[in-house]
């Protein structure tokens, strides 16, 4: 691999770190727009979790976001969703809401 692209591909790893929320912003990048790109991952990230596991969703009511924003600045995303969905419940057990998630 070239020293290009090698430099390259560093640049785009510090993005996606920065955008999933695990790493400062690089620079060179508007810091506004990466809020929004942030944001919009992190948006996207809650409703697949809401989908996944409707039960806590309807559970938690208005909690749910705040509490999934919250499991989500401690754990950055992983590969798969469904083990996203199942280690919020974990965090919920362990932090928050012991009462019935498993």
């Amino acid at each position: 691999m070239s020293e290009a692209r090698k430099h390259l591909a560093a640049q785009q790893e510090q993005l996606l770190a920065a955008l999933l929320g695990d790493a400062q912003d690089p620079p060179g990048f508007d810091q506004e727009q990466l809020r929004v790109q942030q944001r919009a991952l992190l948006n996207k990230r809650r409703r697949v979790v809401e989908k996944l596991r409707p039960d806590l969703a309807d559970q938690l009511g208005d909690e749910f976001r705040p509490l999934f924003d919250s499991y989500a600045t401690e754990h950055p995303p992983g590969r798969r969703a469904r083990a996203d969905a199942a280690e919020f419940a974990r965090w919920l057990k362990r932090r928050h809401r012991p009462r019935w998630w498993r």
